[in-house]
């Protein structure tokens, strides 16, 4: 007897799959992966899903609705410092606080928000 199990979609997966499928239309390569497998990141942030794309030296790292993004700092330094961008997505209802939260770090921000289960995206914003 077989069962079906059928998973559910959280937002943080439909924005990875939108930013990967962005990557893959034009042609360039990037890799998910959590932010511990790329920088001793804080346990609370280390699970964190991340996209990475290395010929752009660029880590593009989506904020889950119950994460804080003021957690991010040391992630955010730490590969500043290794020359790598990282761009923090979050979702649109947080993105002030994303402002507030990662004022004065090299990150940027981008907002997102769901159309008709299409992820739609902000331009990218200094904090």
């Amino acid at each position: 007897m077989a069962v079906a199990v059928q998973e559910s979609v959280t937002n943080v997966d439909m924005v990875t799959e939108a930013v990967l499928d962005v990557y893959r239309s034009r042609i360039e390569d990037a890799t998910e992966m959590a932010l511990a497998e790329l920088v001793d990141a804080p346990k609370v942030v280390g699970s964190t899903r991340a996209i990475v794309a290395s010929s752009e030296r660029l880590i593009e790292i989506v904020v889950d609705d119950e994460s804080d993004p003021g957690d991010l700092m040391e992630v955010v330094w730490a590969m500043a410092e290794r020359s790598w961008r990282v761009n923090v997505l979050v979702q649109l209802a947080k993105l002030g606080e994303a402002h507030t939260e990662l004022r004065g770090t090299p990150a940027t921000l981008q907002g997102w928000w769901l159309d008709d289960d299409a992820v739609r995206f902000t331009s990218f914003e200094r904090p």
